[in-house]
């Protein structure tokens, strides 16, 4: 936005039969401005308000004619957040355009006026709704950032959250701002998030004070300055939900009674999730010249893209978006040996269902769309419902098929196969896989202390009845010099 200091005022001048016939008048720059008042004395004290700002030296906006600290005074942070949502949503993932809005959202809520947000306050999920799918979403917006097509309900929550919303302004006090993050460290419920949802949460809200920062609607991001309690991090994921081999052998032969009657095919697909750790969206993306497939011992796989499911947060439509790997470069590869297991049952995949038109080894539907999340989700509550005893369904165990991919890295782990092998083929960094898998590197420290053990043992066997061997060095100790 250019802005200047090159203003000037002309007389209040009245113009008759107007229904606002008191006319202020004034010029920025080459651009003319005018705003009219029902009474001369509403249009004298704005002249004053513009005239006093100006002989203080502010800056006037050549867009709206006005003080620039004016808008900045009046912004909003629903309108922040929107102006935020559509600096980032071209560059973004899909994946990374859902989890700012599904942040933004309770930051958007919880900074609404207290007083004013209780009265005719909508229903709270249609202020979710309004918010997610319509007024943080760009691709529902007109050219000039209107919704003017959603529903009366979702259209009247919109004109509730811009006249309720705080000013960006408050953000500065610190009391507000503190109670602001207490707010968005809660659930609906008012119990406490996950300590992931707390820091997504957060980092979102950080970002958007940066850009307000940025925008010159606040001096600096003052989210540094409020310290609040340090609460434990609970990052590593809870080993009671991860398969054992036997357990998750059982849950894949569960999938294939799961599968018989329709998708048979996609047995392999949790067979692809488990033996070779792949995410959900690499195994989408899997084509069959990415497999190595001999007829005897260890395979490979070489992981090229990902198919995350995105829906509605593409910006061409398509719920499929084509992306790298995760954390990786486009172009970059990943590639990961299977075992003589997992080959197998890829060759008689092969063998009965050839691929896609497109050389993917899973698909549904007669156009050989990617498959849902609903259809996969789906097989695999029938096949936990089938696999499981009543007491492992209780306790969560594999409750996602991502859980798998879990399963996969425990194995590895309690194999010795190296932390950095074991990142290096989930696609993490070391560091990650520290975080996320701290229970079995904790369950490890026995058997690294046994080995030490021994070890230490042997070299003490060794050397116990040869304390005073070897050659003479004309070196004593202190009582032999004496």
């Amino acid at each position: 936005m250019i802005n200047s200091q090159d203003v000037q005022f002309w007389q209040i001048r009245k113009r008759a039969n107007r229904r606002k016939p008191w006319e202020v008048r004034w010029r920025v720059n080459a651009g003319k401005f005018s705003r009219s008042f029902a009474t001369k004395a509403l249009a004298e004290s704005y002249r004053a308000n513009l005239v006093a700002t100006a002989r203080a030296g502010a800056v006037f906006a050549v867009d709206t004619g006005e003080p620039v600290a004016w808008a900045q005074s009046a912004e909003t942070v629903y309108d922040l957040a929107r102006s935020f949502i559509a600096s980032r949503w071209v560059e973004a993932a899909g994946a990374t355009r859902a989890a700012l809005v599904r942040s933004l959202v309770p930051i958007v809520l919880a900074s609404l006026n207290p007083k004013a947000a209780k009265r005719r306050r909508p229903e709270e999920k249609v202020l979710r709704r309004a918010l997610a799918m319509y007024a943080l979403r760009p691709p529902a917006w007109a050219q000039d950032g209107q919704i003017g097509d959603g529903p009366d309900d979702i259209r009247a929550a919109l004109k509730w959250l811009a006249a309720t919303s705080r000013p960006v302004m408050d953000l500065n006090d610190r009391v507000i701002l503190r109670a602001l993050l207490e707010a968005v460290s809660l659930r609906l419920d008012g119990e406490r998030l996950a300590h992931s949802s707390i820091r997504a949460r957060r980092s979102t809200l950080h970002a958007l004070l940066d850009f307000a920062a940025e925008r010159q609607l606040l001096a600096a991001n003052p989210l540094p300055g409020v310290k609040t309690h340090r609460r434990r991090r609970a990052d590593a994921v809870d080993p009671r939900r991860i398969p054992s081999l036997p357990q998750a052998r059982a849950l894949l032969t569960g999938v294939e009674k799961a599968t018989r009657t329709a998708n048979d095919h996609l047995s392999t697909f949790f067979a692809v999730l488990y033996y070779a750790g792949t995410r959900p969206g690499e195994a989408r993306a899997l084509c069959e010249t990415d497999c190595t497939l001999p007829e005897q011992g260890w395979g490979s796989l070489l992981l090229s893209g990902n198919r995350p499911e995105i829906a509605p947060w593409a910006s061409d439509g398509d719920r499929w978006e084509r992306r790298e790997l995760k954390h990786r470069s486009p172009g970059e590869v990943r590639p990961v040996p299977i075992p003589p297991v997992l080959v197998a049952i890829l060759r008689a995949h092969l063998d009965s269902y050839g691929t896609a038109p497109d050389g993917r080894l899973f698909w549904e539907g007669d156009d050989f769309g990617p498959v849902t999340g609903q259809t996969y989700r789906r097989i695999w509550r029938k096949a936990r419902a089938s696999a499981l005893s009543p007491t492992e369904l209780a306790s969560r165990l594999a409750e996602r098929p991502y859980d798998l991919r879990h399963g996969n890295a425990s194995l590895l782990l309690a194999s010795g196969v190296p932390a950095t092998e074991v990142a290096r083929r989930l696609g993490h960094s070391v560091q990650m896989l520290w975080t996320t898998y701290a229970h079995w590197f904790d369950g490890m420290e026995a058997a690294a202390n046994a080995a030490v053990d021994a070890a230490l043992s042997a070299n003490n066997a060794l050397t116990s009845g040869n304390v005073n061997d070897g050659p003479d060095t004309g070196q004593h100790g202190k009582h032999e010099a004496s």
